[in-house]
């Protein structure tokens, strides 16, 4: 090892005399042993991370990987010191491949510089746009060998706005890199994609480098977007970093579990199970002022005065004690039935009696017979077809409130209507 690092050392200093700058080359980086993947082998463990109280806040996400040469420097700190940072950025991303929650989700992992396979491209995405798989991004990465070339940031970002502009959707772009030598203003670029896309994108950096003006400049590059942040290698050393990173960057708290992140959340608190809108309300569909998990009659018409159980009433029509007559202070309600069977030609219903339970069943059911009838009677004398209409007594049978008190009794003395098919 220390026979090939001294042939290294001598070709690198003969490089750096004869072009005044300092270039690791593809074929130099191969050839040591430290670069090889197949000798690289991470210490982190990693699991796919658990989601339980979280949902997914992005649609997609871009991963930019810098493969130029300066990534071929030996990344030294007490986890991996004989490791280039190449290696150690490859492993980030291997492992956050790993850690991801299976999710619908696009993937893109676009590389700037130039090595093996690269083909002479300075950038290109080497995976995707497409739905993301562990096992294609995986894929993907390890088809990088090596490091070279310079830094085209700045095209590699470009190309990242071309592919945000592509989706729909939040989208998360994060950057691992030196931030070395970076060129084609990277940083003019990310103003570009906050201009663009700034209302749906965030962008995250990796710092992987030793020299403080590098991570300063990476600092700046996430500090630019309106929402980000960034990051070190070593804050990522260890699965609890890295499940942290993911849990940011892919993630939102969601508390009740309704599939609508906490911070935008209108309605905090809604039980398991039930039907949420974008802003995490239980959802009202029939528009009649009660909510799906608590509507007991779902797809009441429109404008249907309904009870507090979501039912369409003959509301304010109470009958008198073994009567069953319609009183004239109520035919304002019965309008209001009247104008949404007119408005909705097509609309047929069914009029429900229904008594307290005072009396025997077949007295009740009789009674509630009558009811029912009454107000389909009224009904017809104000000009819709009969046919439209029918009408059935349930008497005593299907209270509402207990027939124990003066008020529950009276609640019970009802006529319900029923949309039928």
């Amino acid at each position: 090892m220390k026979r090939k690092l001294s042939l290294f050392a001598c070709i690198a200093i003969f490089i750096s005399l004869q072009t005044g700058c300092f270039q690791l080359k593809s074929l130099d980086l191969k050839s040591l042993d430290f670069m090889r993947m197949d000798e690289f082998h991470s210490q982190v463990q990693t699991q796919e991370l658990q989601t339980e109280g979280y949902v997914q806040k992005v649609d997609s996400f871009i991963i930019v990987l810098d493969s130029s040469s300066s990534m071929g420097t030996i990344y030294k700190d007490e986890v991996a010191e004989r490791y280039s940072r190449f290696m150690i950025a490859k492993d980030i991303v291997s492992r956050m491949n790993n850690t991801l929650p299976e999710m619908e989700i696009q993937g893109t992992l676009q590389r700037f510089g130039y090595g093996y396979s690269a083909r002479g491209k300075l950038t290109e995405a080497v995976y995707g746009p497409t739905t993301y798989s562990r096992f294609g991004l995986e894929q993907a990465l390890q088809s990088i060998i090596t490091p070279g070339g310079h830094s085209p940031a700045g095209l590699a970002i470009g190309a990242t706005s071309k592919i945000v502009g592509s989706t729909e959707g939040k989208n998360a772009v994060i950057v691992i890199s030196d931030g070395e030598k970076l060129k084609d203003d990277p940083l003019m670029k990310v103003k570009t994609l906050k201009k663009q896309f700034g209302d749906r994108t965030c962008l995250y950096t990796i710092w992987v480098g030793s020299k403080t003006e590098s991570k300063e400049f990476m600092d700046e590059i996430a500090a630019e977007m309106r929402c980000g942040f960034s990051v070190t290698a070593d804050d990522l050393a260890t699965s609890e970093g890295m499940e942290d990173f993911v849990r940011k960057v892919f993630l939102a708290v969601d508390s009740d579990g309704d599939g609508v992140p906490d911070d935008a959340d209108e309605c905090p608190g809604t039980p398991p199970g039930v039907q949420v809108n974008a802003v995490g309300c239980t959802v009202d569909s029939d528009g009649d002022g009660v909510t799906d998990d608590v509507d007991a009659c779902p797809n009441t018409p429109r404008g249907a005065i309904v009870d507090n159980r979501g039912c369409w009433v003959v509301k304010g029509v109470r009958f008198d004690y073994k009567k069953w007559d319609v009183k004239p202070q109520f035919n304002t309600n019965l309008d209001n039935i009247i104008n949404i069977l007119k408005k909705t030609p097509g609309l047929k219903i069914r009029v429900e009696g229904h008594t307290d339970n005072i009396g025997s069943k077949k007295y009740n059911l009789d009674l509630s017979k009558k009811r029912a009838q009454a107000i389909k009677d009224y009904l017809v004398g104000k000009g819709i077809d009969q046919s439209r209409i029918t009408s059935v007594g349930h008497g005593l049978s299907k209270p509402i409130a207990g027939n124990d008190t003066k008020k529950g009794r009276a609640l019970n003395r009802r006529a319900e209507l029923i949309p039928v098919k």
